[in-house]
């Protein structure tokens, strides 16, 4: 049974995101030429889940939601410093179903 769009928004009020983000990378161990050193690149991250928040110095998501005998709760959030982040998409929900 579809879940009105409206519904899903009084859930959580927070936009649902794609973030594409730059993280540090760790070269291989041991020796390598000082050229392969130097062409060392950065990973690209791709993080999904509600933005909660967002500034200059941070952009916080978190992937899980929950209420519990009246508690809000969020888990598996991540912390990426607002510098690193290459883009963010918004999301829009079209579809969702329900048992």
């Amino acid at each position: 049974m579809p879940i009105k769009e409206s519904k899903i928004k009084k859930l959580i009020n927070y936009p649902m995101v794609l973030v594409t983000w730059h993280d540090a990378k760790d070269g291989n161990t041991g020796w390598q030429s000082l050229q392969d050193v130097q062409d060392e690149q950065l990973a690209m991250c791709h993080s999904l889940g509600w933005l909660v928040t967002y500034t200059n110095e941070r952009t916080v998501i978190m992937a899980d939601y929950s209420e519990y005998d009246g508690e809000k709760d969020g888990g598996r959030h991540i912390a990426i410093p607002t510098g690193w982040v290459r883009s963010i998409a918004y999301l829009e929900v079209n579809r969702m179903e329900s048992n």
